[in-house]
């Protein structure tokens, strides 16, 4: 075909696995489109079966591979700037889904807008094991909830007067609005214009202190269309896939300290005093919250060191930034000692019946440092679940078990019940299993002890 409208593009590197039902799921949203689109792979030197993956795929994949790895900066501009040949450019993970109707948006914001550099993708978030179910569905049902917790609140399609604007629009955390690979997309030229400033090494772990390894992809786009209009598709066209991550021990630092490092140097490049004023605001709340946590679980976060160096001595002298890790500390440490005292009873418990079963409600907060604290317990525990739908299916990172619904609580057949919910959800819980629970079910919740009474 002529020179491509729109090149999809997937860096990827020793992920098979996640890259093949990405494939499909892109294959079903770009049909109609490929006589204006195409696909395009770059192996990072992968050693798995990630080049047989792309072969087997029926789409007509421009695929190139690595003949090292190069990292993850380097591999970005091989995908985009040299074997992509579209106008413009989306890139995506191969870890995250496009959802229903994603591509056509993207499209169609390109036909409204033809003369803007920069179509800004509104998205959202789904978990590894949600995401292996629903990305093979011939016509997946994307749940609702997925839709109601996006980066922006708004799902119109709107043409700002400049990039800035887009700041201000409600939403999640805005100094966290351009950190994605996938959340634009823009002409492929600025790609090509970057081979010959930007500078990414070759880091492949997420340790790198260079902004050029952290925010490639925001630094060679956000200066080019600051002051300028843009198109804002509001109706999210994709899903981040979140935990999939060899460099999840890095993800705290890289938000602290590459996000301060690339504002830092966006200040210098001609970005709006209130927008930039609008995204430290954001960032110093955020820095606040992130931190308090690599503190409060050092043996999960990587980087500490760099941070508190290179990124806290600025927030520190931001109230925002207190409140925030003031509120998270606290959240923190008494979530911490509350799932010290469930685990010192569900230990009396065990100690007089050593063949119990255990079941778990609530898998966040509480129920996540219960799990952390507990090795010891996991031979005894039979089901977990969690309130939130999105966790369904999931495996446990600290226990052997997958999320189940509540509901399948009535064929777990547990003999004491751990309830590690907020105070004010613990009734509640009570009152939903009391009815399907065998009377004499001992409860567990940082209220202390409860049992199931005979039904009447």
């Amino acid at each position: 075909m002529s020179q491509p409208l729109l090149s999809l593009c997937i860096p990827t590197c020793n992920r098979a696995e996640l890259l093949e039902p990405l494939l499909e799921n892109i294959a079903r949203e770009s049909a109609p489109f490929l006589d204006r689109l195409e696909i395009v792979v770059s192996d990072n030197a992968s050693t798995d079966h990630t080049e047989a993956v792309v072969k087997a795929s029926r789409l007509p994949i421009i695929y190139g591979k690595n003949a090292s790895n190069l990292g993850f900066g380097n591999n970005l501009l091989n995908v985009t700037a040299k074997l992509a040949s579209g106008h413009y450019v989306w890139v995506i993970s191969d870890d995250d889904i496009v959802l229903p109707g994603g591509i056509a948006r993207i499209m169609d914001s390109i036909s409204a807008a033809p003369h803007v550099s920069y179509h800004y993708v509104n998205f959202g978030w789904i978990g590894p094991s949600l995401r292996s179910r629903l990305i093979r569905q011939a016509k997946p049902a994307i749940p609702e909830f997925l839709l109601k917790n996006l980066q922006c609140d708004s799902r119109e399609w709107l043409h700002l007067s400049q990039l800035e604007e887009l700041v201000f629009l409600p939403g999640k955390n805005p100094s966290a609005l351009f950190s994605g690979t996938f959340c634009f997309v823009t002409r492929r030229q600025f790609f090509v214009d970057a081979l010959n400033w930007l500078k990414p090494s070759a880091s492949v772990d997420g340790s790198s202190v260079l902004v050029d390894d952290c925010f490639p992809h925001a630094m060679l786009t956000v200066p080019r269309v600051a002051g300028q209009p843009i198109a804002y598709i509001g109706e999210p066209c994709m899903l981040q896939c979140v935990g999939a991550w060899e460099w999840k021990a890095y993800a705290n630092k890289n938000m602290i300290f590459g996000i301060h490092q690339f504002f830092r140097w966006l200040e210098g490049q001609g970005f709006g005093a209130e927008g930039m004023q609008r995204l430290w605001s954001s960032y110093y709340d955020m820095a606040g919250r992130l931190f308090a946590r690599m503190q409060c679980f050092p043996e999960e976060n990587k980087g500490f060191d760099i941070v508190m160096h290179e990124a806290i001595p600025d927030a520190a002298s931001r109230p925002a930034f207190w409140n925030a890790f003031m509120n998270e500390s606290k959240l923190c440490i008494e979530t911490d000692h509350e799932a010290e005292g469930l685990a010192r009873l569900v230990r009396e418990f065990v100690g007089t019946c050593p063949n119990a079963r255990i079941g778990l409600w609530g898998i966040q907060g509480r129920g996540y440092s219960f799990l952390r604290k507990s090795p010891d317990l996991h031979a005894n525990m039979v089901w977990v679940t969690d309130k939130e739908e999105v966790f369904h299916g999931d495996a446990l990172e600290y226990a052997d078990l997958k999320v189940s619904p509540p509901e399948s609580i009535s064929s777990a057949k547990i003999d004491c019940l751990v309830i590690a919910t907020r105070r004010t959800f613990i009734n509640d819980v009570i009152d939903t299993v009391s009815t399907t629970l065998a009377p004499g079910t001992t409860i567990i919740s940082v209220d202390g002890l409860a049992y199931v009474e005979e039904k009447t």
